[in-house]
């Protein structure tokens, strides 16, 4: 083999080399952790029956269970009357507290009513969490 063809295989072998280099692998980007479903309960638990206003309003705690995001949850709280389902009271609130202090609108008495907590996630609004009683004004 003559010297020329000796260098051009020498300079085709560094060029098939250099060419074939490893490109750096990237770990792939970990997803966020996943934020925690909602989770509350409502102080006094009014269970499964009538909870029952001693005055014109009811007042009760929801104390949020899960973990709470920096951005925190909205809370949407509604009154209707069983009756005939007109609102009595609706109200909204942004909260970054797991306590949250609430009471329902004006309740006449006798008149049945629902109550409805509606616990949405600031983060991710489809994280939502919603309980349901009954209050009647004595």
């Amino acid at each position: 083999m003559s010297n020329t063809v000796r260098i051009f295989v020498t300079i085709i072998l560094l060029s098939a080399m250099l060419g074939c280099k490893k490109k750096m692998l990237v770990p792939p980007t970990p997803e966020p952790p996943k934020e925690e479903n909602i989770v509350f309960s409502i102080d006094p638990d009014p269970g499964t029956g009538v909870a029952v206003a001693l005055s014109g309003t009811y007042v009760f705690k929801v104390t949020i269970g899960s973990k709470l995001t920096t951005s925190g949850v909205k809370v949407d709280l509604t009154t209707k009357k069983d009756a005939d389902n007109s609102t009595v009271d609706s109200k909204s609130l942004d909260s970054n507290s797991p306590g949250i202090d609430l009471s329902t609108g004006t309740l006449n008495p006798g008149i049945l009513c629902t109550v409805t907590i509606t616990v949405t996630s600031k983060a991710t609004p489809t994280n939502t969490a919603t309980k349901s009683f009954k209050v009647a004004r004595k």
